[in-house]
């Protein structure tokens, strides 16, 4: 293995809940719990992708709100209202693919960081 996942724990701590861990990195925001398990850099990296992810997908509200707009016109062109929201449909599936992946890769650094606290006792 290159990089070592074991939670930086000291002595004088008590090791913190798996379930906390996994709350907060699969319900609030992906990588603050694996931040709060030990794992400074990866919950950074991971929260971080988590925020990029979520204000791109915000992207597709732009969207939907100039969608909702043109419905209440007669004729609605759809090839036209592509050409001009594609950027940010783009930016929005993008946001959302990268805010799958932190969700992804927090919920199996929530299971490293359990496995790792039940072997530990």
């Amino acid at each position: 293995m290159i990089f070592s996942y074991v939670p930086v724990m000291t002595p004088d701590k008590k090791p913190v809940n798996p379930w906390l861990v996994t709350s907060i990195n699969l319900l609030a925001w992906p990588g603050i719990g694996t931040f709060v398990g030990g794992q400074k850099a990866v919950g950074a990296i991971q929260a971080a992708l988590a925020l990029a992810g979520g204000l791109l997908s915000l992207s597709l509200i732009v969207v939907l709100f100039r969608l909702a707009m043109k419905l209440d016109s007669t004729h609605f062109d759809t090839e036209l209202f592509m050409e001009v929201n594609g950027t940010l449909i783009g930016l929005g599936v993008a946001g959302i693919g990268l805010l799958a992946i932190s969700w992804v890769w927090a919920a199996v650094s929530s299971f490293h960081i359990s496995t790792l606290l039940k072997t530990r006792d």
